[in-house]
């Protein structure tokens, strides 16, 4: 049996890497909850209430007015686009 040479540095940045993989697969990022199955992301929303209507305001960056589709539908609020890339 031969003796091999122990480098506890070696040891313990793997574990520190298993550590980092292990909480970058546990904690859910926010991104990840906006984005649908399709690429698209949800839009940066100003929510707020007054007394008497609910307002809220999306950043649209490169979308017209005329290009957003807005429905309400019971408690859902839905707020569709579409930005084409020019080529």
């Amino acid at each position: 049996m031969a003796i091999e040479k122990w480098h506890p540095f070696t040891e313990l940045m793997s574990l520190r890497q298993a550590m980092d993989r292990l909480f970058d697969d546990s904690f859910v990022r926010p991104s990840r909850i906006l984005s649908t199955l399709d690429g698209a992301e949800a839009p940066a929303l100003d929510v707020y209430q007054t007394p008497n209507e609910m307002v809220v305001k999306a950043a649209l960056p490169g979308l017209k007015p005329e290009d957003v589709s807005i429905d309400i539908t019971g408690e859902t609020l839905t707020i569709k686009g579409e930005s084409k890339a020019e080529q």
